[in-house]
């Protein structure tokens, strides 16, 4: 594969195609780390890695980048390509230790073929694990003996540093950000949303048309340790950023992969760290996962269904309706209901999420509370 087809692949943020019942669905992209009582240092078992991209390839996840080569990483490409991922970014870990470096760059060149891309280090320079020097030589070394495309991902602020940018253009095949609104004093989820978008387009500009932008991270926790800061870190905006994202998805050109996939129970740098998945440990969907693989078109529903929460039940969709006929399923798929605004009596359903099927086949995720 060349290298302007490998770009033009990893350029695209999703993959629209149908389920066996004609309806279309998103395939997203995600940054994976293993899940259950993995940690760094310890291997992870291929079955771990198998039932986790089963897992994710379930849940419409057609993308993953991964972030190093050591403990048996270094055989998530291959595995995920068998299982039918489309886009796979290699990492290679970076920090310090300038043997496990090199024993990680020589596992990176001796499994690279399932990659379709390269990135070593994560957030190297902005920690002052290695300088540039360094970085460019390990690059090269990837670079020059896979002949795939290498960059490096780097805190979004990077990018915008005198030397650090012009370095960043130079060097990398396409650029590679960590844009998470909470770690940049965003709390509101709708705002964060519109952050990384207003970044990504930011980087474009800088960039021009000549060097891809893939945001590596873009995330939101859904818990904390600190009672406080739960206001924002919660299941509901998670919901609402990457809801806000697939919006951007649809309407605008933003390519990014989802962080993370699993709660990272090791991670004990920061009241939310360890809860940054959109399935936790043990493979449970949060809210946001719970519906994935439906299709929501926003500039088709927006001017029928002015909220995405409905405290009213049934009644509370109906009303918003205009006599337009509508189902109702369940996250599981099954149909609960067929509903007109027009109808005698009310059905009650329990609160939950539930898919808003139009007559023109247009689906919709809600929330629905009583």
């Amino acid at each position: 594969m060349s290298f302007n087809k490998i770009l033009l692949l990893i350029g695209c943020c999703f993959i629209i195609s149908f389920d066996l019942l004609g309806n279309p669905v998103i395939w997203h992209w995600i940054s994976y780390s293993p899940s259950d009582s993995w940690q760094p240092g310890q291997e992870a078992e291929s079955s771990l890695v198998w039932h986790d991209l089963e897992l994710l390839h379930q849940f419409s996840f057609d993308g993953i980048v991964t972030y190093g080569t050591l403990d048996s990483l270094c055989r998530i490409p291959r595995l995920a390509r068998r299982f039918g991922f489309h886009n796979i970014i290699m990492g290679v870990w970076i920090d310090t230790n300038m043997m496990n470096n090199q024993q990680g760059i020589e596992l990176a060149i001796g499994y690279h073929e399932d990659a379709d891309a390269i990135y070593v280090g994560n957030e190297a320079l902005f920690f002052n694990r290695v300088d540039t020097n360094y970085l460019k030589r390990a690059m090269d070394t990837i670079r020059f003996t896979t002949g795939k495309p290498v960059t490096t991902s780097e805190h979004w602020t990077m990018y915008f540093q005198p030397g650090y940018q012009s370095w960043l253009l130079q060097n990398c095949d396409f650029l590679f950000p960590i844009l998470n609104p909470t770690d940049n004093g965003i709390f509101d989820p709708d705002t964060g949303a519109l952050w990384v978008k207003a970044q990504f387009d930011s980087l474009r500009a800088i960039a021009g048309d000549s060097v891809e932008i893939i945001v590596k991270e873009a995330g939101w926790p859904t818990y904390s340790d600190s009672f406080q800061q739960r206001t924002w870190a919660n299941e509901g905006f998670q919901d609402r950023f990457f809801t806000g994202l697939d919006y951007f998805y649809l309407e605008d050109t933003l390519s990014y992969h989802c962080f993370e996939a699993f709660d990272g129970w090791w991670k004990n740098w920061g009241p939310t760290q360890r809860y940054w998945g959109l399935f936790d440990s043990e493979r449970h969907p949060k809210l946001y996962a719970q519906g994935l693989g439906i299709y929501e078109s926003p500039s088709r529903y927006q001017n029928r269904l002015k909220s995405r929460i409905w405290s009213n039940g049934l009644k509370g969709i109906l009303n918003n309706l205009s006599n337009e006929p509508i189902i109702l399923f369940d996250i599981n798929g099954r149909k609960v209901i067929d509903l007109k605004s027009d109808a005698i009596g009310m059905p009650v359903v329990p609160t939950g999420i539930y898919f808003i099927r139009f007559s023109d086949g247009v689906i919709y995720k809600t929330i629905i509370t009583h």
